[in-house]
């Protein structure tokens, strides 16, 4: 296939020339894992911070330190001496698909005109953050972002797995939320609104065999009439000035293409089916993001269970002033004029998160849901969290709460404040909270905690009350129900675990 443009530093080759490629990075260790550990970071993010200085290379094997070299870093090689450690065929294997050129600036050597690393199990390719050989560099309008950043690692953490079933990852970028949905589902697809990001796409899918469609047009356009089990996206989120970086800007608020995405899913995704939305967006004055989410479902929202992750809340000039440091060149005069705009549309805060979407294939008109999101959330969080609000719709509910067993969650921390009363220290205050994936505290009276103590996954909610009940340990008119409803949102807030149908 020749190149669609003549910006594109790739070319598709022969699929014998993709696996010889293939072949030499698996060899070489060029693994995300492995590089980590070479170079002292948690994750690949960190590569940015790595102290170049301190890491012995030269005792690595040849072919992966020419790997980190080249591929990594950008670094110029000797023709010749790429050529010995690659070996003639995956050298002209390199050069033909476009990922390697002879340098402009020293003769007889190679350079690696885009960025090559690897990340989540996969080899990536993307538009570099630099020049070769130290150039000025200024990034396309449609550059396609690198999925090295701390924003995709958690995109890909939060992404649920397809279940054998048609998955989509929209505003696709590089591909690679397409390629991790492509270990689970029947189908993967992803789409971007820029040709240099499908383009991008397809070569990534061909480099990792990975068996994903890579698509171009303005997000749902692509996939007109098509329905999915699992719909993903990373939008861009930043309030644009002007229009012109297309990974990066989302309109006015920023939330032109998250709102979008959202109300597409009447559309494209199928009952039973599941939306991960990684993204910034705006509690107004009026509502809080879910609940505007909620309402951008249109006529179907009464189908759809939606609950936002809160991992981050960010004041209109903390936005502000981000963009300014960003290098987005905002002078004083722009940074009002932003900051007056975002005000006169609602705008009370930004919150950054996830949001998490189930459909069904009647009306449940649940209201959504907030939670609080730790960076040890992953996908299977929000997932029993979902069963269980769908499980207390369930006809019979309160009858088999009655019956069922919580017990404390291993992570639940009491936490007891003393103040003096009448000459002595006396407890005053109780304060329940759990952290892991989800964060959560409550506050609650001090009567309450010799009942939730009996909580040991052996005795049912309905015999611990009418324990408490027959010893005149419970206030007047505090009821089974009463304490069911208490049980009951423990549960939901992580606080009790129990083992139920969901």
């Amino acid at each position: 296939m020749p190149n669609p443009a003549p910006n594109l530093p790739l070319r598709m080759a022969s699929p014998e020339e993709f696996a010889c490629v293939r072949e030499f990075l698996h060899d070489c260790a060029f693994d995300d894992v492995t590089l980590c550990r070479i170079l002292g970071m948690q994750d690949m993010a960190g590569f940015g911070r790595v102290r170049w200085d301190e890491v012995r290379l030269e005792a690595l094997p040849h072919p992966q330190r020419w790997c980190i070299s080249v591929l990594l870093r950008g670094l110029p090689a000797p023709e010749s001496e790429s050529r010995k450690v690659c070996g003639e065929e995956t050298f002209a294997a390199f050069c033909s698909l476009g990922l390697l050129r002879p340098a402009k600036k020293t003769p007889g050597a190679v350079v690696c005109p885009v960025w090559v690393y690897p990340v989540d199990g996969f080899v990536m390719v993307s538009d570099p953050c630099q020049g070769a050989e130290g150039d000025d560099y200024t990034p396309p309008p449609d550059v396609v972002f690198p999925a090295i950043y701390s924003g995709t690692l958690r995109f890909l953490q939060l992404m649920p797995e397809a279940g054998n079933g048609d998955a989509l990852d929209l505003c696709g970028g590089s591909g690679v939320g397409a390629l991790r949905l492509s270990r689970t589902a029947r189908a993967a697809a992803t789409a971007d609104v820029t040709e240099r990001a499908a383009f991008f796409a397809e070569f990534n899918a061909r480099l990792n065999a990975a068996p994903i469609t890579s698509l171009c047009g303005d997000l749902y356009e692509p996939v007109a009439g098509r329905q999915f089990d699992l719909i993903t996206a990373h939008p861009p989120f930043v309030p644009a000035i002007r229009q012109n970086m297309v990974y990066r800007d989302g309109g006015d608020t920023g939330e032109d293409i998250t709102q979008r995405v959202i109300e597409g899913l009447p559309a494209h995704l199928r009952p039973g089916g599941t939306c991960v939305i990684l993204c910034v967006a705006r509690d107004t004055a009026e509502y809080q993001f879910e609940q505007r989410a909620w309402v951008w479902l249109g006529a179907a929202k009464a189908e759809f269970d939606v609950v936002f992750g809160l991992e981050h809340v960010m004041s209109v000039e903390e936005v502000v002033e981000s963009m300014r440091k960003r290098g987005q060149h905002i002078g004083d005069d722009v940074a009002r004029e932003l900051l007056s705009r975002l005000r006169s549309l609602g705008t009370r805060r930004f919150v950054y998160g996830a949001l998490v979407l189930r459909r069904y294939a009647a009306a449940i008109n649940q209201p959504p849901a907030r939670v609080d999101l730790t960076l040890a959330g992953r996908a299977e969080d929000f997932a029993r969290l979902l069963a269980w609000r769908c499980h207390r719709r369930q006809a019979g509910f309160d009858d088999w709460l009655g019956h069922a067993r919580p017990r404390l969650a291993p992570q639940l921390q009491l936490t007891v404040r003393h103040a003096v009363r009448g000459g002595e220290l006396a407890p005053v205050e109780f304060m329940f909270s759990v952290e892991r994936g989800f964060q959560a505290a409550l506050r609650l009276d001090g009567w309450v905690v010799p009942l939730l103590a009996r909580l040991e996954g052996k005795r049912s909610v309905a015999e611990i009350i009418e324990t408490a009940r027959q010893a005149n340990e419970l206030p007047e008119g505090f009821t089974l129900g009463a304490f069911a409803d208490l049980v009951k949102m423990m549960i939901e807030r992580g606080f009790l675990e129990v083992d139920s149908p969901a």
